[in-house]
C-alpha cells in the first residue's frame, strides 16, 4: 500500500503514528528476545525490513504523507524513541562483525539504519542544545517539533535504492509443497487411525452382542 501511495502520490489521511509506534514495540519487541528468536527466527532481516518502512517514510514520505505536520511528527518519533534505534544498531553491528550466519544480514541492517542515525545523530544534539540555552530539562512535543522544522536545510540524507520494491502475494507461496505434503501426512495417519480404531472395536462389539 505504501509503495502504491508513493507511486501515485495520494495523500491517505491515517493516524500514521499509531503505525510508527507499531513497528517501534515490534523492534523492541525483537531486542528485548533476541537471544531466544535469533535461534530460530532470521530476525535481523526482520528488523531490516522494518527499518526500512521508516526508510520509505523518511525519503518519500513528504509525497504521500497527508501534510508537512505528520512529516515533522515522523521525526519526533524516530528522535524520541532514538535507544530503540541505537539498541538496534549496536545488535547488528555486533552480528557484522562476528563470522556467524548472521553477518551478511546484519551488514544490511546497519546500511539500512543509515538515514535513521543520521536524523537522530543530527537533531538530538540540537534539541539539547535548544533546552540548554532556554533553563529547560525537558520539552515537550511541539517545542521539539520546533527544533525539527528549524533545522532540516543542514540534514544530509543518502538516498537509498529500491526502497519500493516488494514480494508481491501470491496465492502459491513458497512454503506451499511444505503445507501439502505435511497435511497429506496427517491425512494418512488420520486414517491410519480410523482403520486401527474400527478394527479394534469390532470384536468387542461381536462379543458383547454374543
Amino acid at each position: 500500500m505504501l509503495c502504491y501511495q508513493k507511486k501515485c502520490r495520494i495523500r491517505l489521511q491515517y493516524a500514521w503514528k499509531e503505525l510508527w509506534t507499531a513497528l517501534i514495540n515490534l523492534l523492541k519487541f525483537l531486542l528485548s528476545n533476541e537471544s531466544y528468536l535469533i535461534k530460530k527466527h532470521d530476525i535481523i532481516s526482520l528488523s531490516t525490513k522494518v527499518v526500512n518502512v521508516f526508510n520509505l517514510f523518511i525519503t518519500f514520505g513528504d509525497t504521500f504523507l497527508p501534510n508537512p505536520g505528520t512529516y515533522d511528527e515522523l521525526y519526533y518519533e524516530i528522535i524520541r524513541m532514538h535507544h530503540v534505534f541505537d539498541n538496534l544498531y549496536s545488535m547488528a553491528l555486533r552480528y557484522s562483525n562476528s563470522e556467524g550466519q548472521w553477518k551478511e544480514t546484519a551488514v544490511r541492517l546497519t546500511n539500512a539504519l543509515t538515514n535513521v542515525r543520521a536524523i537522530i545523530n543530527h537533531f538530538s544534539p540540537k534539541v539539547d542544545s535548544w533546552a540548554a540555552t532556554n533553563h529547560l530539562s525537558s520539552l515537550t512535543e511541539e517545542q521539539v517539533l520546533e527544533v525539527v522544522r528549524g533545522n532540516y536545510d543542514t540534514l544530509t540524507l543518502k538516498l537509498q535504492d529500491s526502497l519500493d520494491q516488494f514480494d508481491r502475494y501470491t496465492e502459491k507461496p513458497k512454503e506451499t509443497a511444505f503445507f501439502t505434503q505435511l497435511v497429506r501426512q496427517i491425512i494418512v495417519d488420520v486414517r491410519a487411525d480410523v482403520t486401527k480404531a474400527n478394527q479394534e472395536f469390532t470384536p468387542q462389539a461381536f462379543a458383547s452382542v454374543t
